[in-house]
C-alpha cells in the first residue's frame, strides 16, 4: 500500500514538474476567434435608387462580424490567417412618395472574407503583448432585397410585383488596427483591438433573372439603379474587436 501511494505521488510530482508555464514571448501557434462591431458606411446603399422619386425611413448604421482562424507568432511579427463573416445590420424600411407608402423593403447584406493580418509587436512581457495590425482580404458580398408593394405601390408601378432581388459583388478589404493581448488562464489569452476597415463593393451582378423597378434583368447582368448607375456598397468604418486565442 505504501509503495502504491509513493508511486502515485511520484507520478503526480512528475506531471507537476512538466506542467506548462505560459510565456507570451515563447508561444508560437494558436487558434482564435473574435467578434467585431462598429459603424457602417452602408446606409441606404443596398436599396436607394431602386425606384424613382421615393424616400426611405431607415438605413444600415452598423457592421457586425465574426472571425476565426489561426495565428503564427515569430518574435516581433505574427501572421494571422482567418475567415471573417461580415453582416451589416438588416434593414426593414418603407418607401414613400409625397407621404404615401408605396412598398416595404427588407434588405440584408452578407460578406465572406478570407484575410491575412500582419501583427507588429509594440511591447510585451510573459503575459501581455501590444501590437499594430494590418489586414488585407478578398471579400465576396451578397445582397438581398425583398420588397412588397402596397395598393398605392401597385398603381404607381404597374407591371411590378412583390419581388426578391439578389446580387453579388467582390471587393478588397484593407484595415489597420491597434490591439492588446493578455493571458486569461492556462494557455488562453483575451484580446481587444480597435481600428478602421476600408471595403468598397463597386459593382454587383444579379444572381438570377428578376423584374425590378427599372425593368427586366437577366442573371449575371449588372445591378443598376433607375438612373442606370451601378450600385455600390460602402462597408467601410471604424471597429472594435474582442476575442480569444488558444495556444497549443
Amino acid at each position: 500500500m505504501r509503495f502504491f501511494l509513493l508511486s502515485l505521488m511520484s507520478v503526480f510530482l512528475c506531471f507537476e514538474a512538466q506542467a506548462r508555464v505560459f510565456d507570451m514571448n515563447s508561444e508560437s501557434f494558436a487558434g482564435y476567434f473574435l467578434v467585431t462591431g462598429g459603424t457602417s458606411g452602408l446606409g441606404q446603399g443596398a436599396f436607394s435608387g431602386e425606384a424613382s422619386n421615393v424616400s426611405f425611413d431607415n438605413s444600415a448604421k452598423y457592421n457586425y462580424s465574426g472571425e476565426f482562424g489561426f495565428i503564427y507568432v515569430q518574435s516581433a511579427v505574427a501572421l494571422r490567417f482567418g475567415l471573417e463573416i461580415l453582416a451589416p445590420e438588416s434593414v426593414n424600411t418603407t418607401a414613400s412618395r409625397g407621404g404615401t407608402n408605396l412598398y416595404s423593403d427588407t434588405s440584408t447584406v452578407l460578406g465572406l472574407i478570407p484575410k491575412l493580418t500582419v501583427e507588429v509587436k509594440l511591447s510585451s512581457n510573459n503575459v501581455y503583448r501590444s501590437f499594430l495590425g494590418f489586414s488585407a482580404g478578398y471579400a465576396t458580398v451578397t445582397m438581398k432585397n425583398d420588397y412588397t408593394l402596397t395598393a398605392a405601390g401597385q398603381s404607381a408601378f404597374p407591371g411590378v410585383s412583390d419581388n426578391n432581388v439578389q446580387a453579388k459583388g467582390i471587393g478588397t478589404l484593407l484595415s489597420a488596427s491597434i490591439g492588446i493581448e493578455r493571458l486569461l488562464n492556462d494557455a488562453t489569452t483575451f484580446m481587444v483591438e480597435a481600428g478602421y476597415r476600408e471595403l468598397m463593393i463597386n459593382s454587383l451582378n444579379y444572381t438570377s433573372a428578376v423584374t425590378t423597378f427599372a425593368g427586366s434583368e437577366t442573371s449575371g447582368s449588372q445591378d443598376v439603379d433607375v438612373n442606370g448607375q451601378a450600385r455600390k456598397l460602402n462597408l467601410s468604418g471604424p471597429f472594435i474587436s474582442l476575442g480569444f486565442r488558444f495556444y497549443l
